[in-house]
C-alpha cells in the first residue's frame, strides 16, 4: 500500500530532529529519501524508502534494499514447525536478532525468531505484526505499540515517539520554479525567470517599472542568502541548491504572487512544487531556506 502521509511527515520530522540533536543521533538515524532504488525491493519497502531510505530508531532497524535476498527466514525452524506460507522478504531487523520480514503475497510484517533452533518464551519462533509495512511503521517504530518490542525500560526511542510534535514541528515549503529545465538541466526560480524576461527587453515599459519597483522591495523586506552565507549557491559545493519559501511566510508569498502574474502574462511557464523534505538544508531564516537535494542513498 502507498505510504501514508501521515507516516511520510513523521519520518521526516524524526530526521531532522536527530539532523539537530547529536546526541540522539549516536544511537538513531535516518538516512534521506532513496534517489535510486535497489531491485528486488517489496513494493511497500519501496514506498518506505522513497522517504527514509533506511533507519536505526530504537531497537528497530530498516534496511537501505533487501537483506540476505533470496534466504529462507523461517530456515531455522526446529522440526515440526511448520513455516507460514508465502514468498518472504528480510528488511531489517529487531534487537539486531530478530528478523522482520514481509510477505510478498499479502504485505503482512512478521518477526522470526533469528536464532537457529531458538524461540520466544511462549514457545513461538514467529508472530504476524501487521498486515502492512506502513501501519507497523506507524504503530511498532513511531507509535505507543514501540514498547512491544524492547525489552529495555529506559530506552530513549520510546520516550521520543509520543514527543515529536513538540520536539520537532514540522515546516511546509513552497517553490515557484520554471516548468522546463534551462540549458543547465536546472529549473530557475520566479525571479530568476522574471530577471531573465526584463533582460530580454519584452517587458513593456508599465511592467518593467513594476519588476524594478519590487525587485527593490523585495531585496529591502527579505534577506538575500547568497549574502548571508556565500557559498550556499556554489555549485561545485552544493549542486541543485535550490530556495523554498516557508508556506507560512504569508506577506513574501503574496509578493511572489505578483512575479508569478507577470510571468503568465509573458507565457513564460511555471510550476509550483510544496514539500515538507526539501533537502539538506544549507540556509534558513523566518521566510525561506535553501536545500541541496538529496544526492546519495545515505
Amino acid at each position: 500500500m502507498p505510504l501514508p502521509e501521515t507516516v511520510a511527515r513523521r519520518l521526516v520530522q524524526v530526521r531532522l530532529l536527530l539532523e539537530r540533536d547529536d546526541g540522539l543521533a549516536m544511537n538513531h538515524q535516518v538516512w534521506g529519501p532513496a534517489v535510486d532504488l535497489p531491485t528486488g525491493v517489496h513494493p511497500d519497502h519501496a514506498d518506505l524508502l522513497r522517504v527514509a531510505n533506511g533507519f536505526v530508531l530504537g531497537v528497530v532497524r530498516l534496511n537501505e534494499g533487501p537483506l540476505l535476498s533470496g534466504y529462507d527466514p523461517f530456515a531455522g525452524l526446529a522440526l515440526g514447525q511448520d513455516p507460514p506460507p508465502g514468498t518472504w522478504h528480510v528488511v531489517g531487523d529487531v534487537n539486531d536478532v530478530d528478523l522482520l520480514v514481509v510477505n510478498d503475497d499479502d504485505s503482512s510484517v512478521w518477526l522470526v525468531d533469528g536464532e537457529p533452533g531458538g524461540h520466544w518464551s511462549d514457545g513461538t519462533a514467529f508472530r504476524r505484526l501487521t498486515d502492512d509495512l506502513a501501519t507497523f511503521v506507524d504503530d511498532f517504530v513511531l507509535g505507543a505499540r514501540y514498547q512491544d518490542l524492547t525489552a529495555t525500560p529506559d530506552d530513549d526511542w520510546a520516550d521520543i515517539t509520543g514527543r515529536l510534535d513538540d520536539l520537532q514541528p514540522l515546516v511546509d515549503y513552497v517553490r515557484f520554479q520554471a516548468s522546463e529545465p534551462n540549458r543547465r538541466m536546472s529549473y530557475p526560480g520566479v525571479f530568476a525567470l522574471a530577471n531573465g524576461l526584463a533582460h530580454s527587453g519584452r517587458l513593456s515599459a508599465a511592467d518593467r517599472a513594476w519588476w524594478r519597483t519590487h525587485n527593490d522591495l523585495m531585496n529591502a523586506a527579505y534577506a538575500d542568502p547568497a549574502s548571508v552565507t556565500p557559498s550556499v549557491y556554489d555549485r561545485d559545493r552544493h549542486p541543485g541548491a535550490r530556495a523554498f519559501f516557508r508556506a507560512d511566510a504569508l506577506e513574501l508569498l503574496d509578493l511572489t504572487r505578483g512575479y508569478l502574474d507577470l510571468l503568465d502574462r509573458y507565457g513564460v511557464g511555471w510550476r509550483e512544487i510544496r514539500t515538507i523534505d526539501p533537502g539538506r538544508i544549507l540556509y534558513a531564516d523566518d521566510a525561506q531556506v535553501v536545500a541541496e537535494p538529496w544526492r546519495s542513498a545515505c
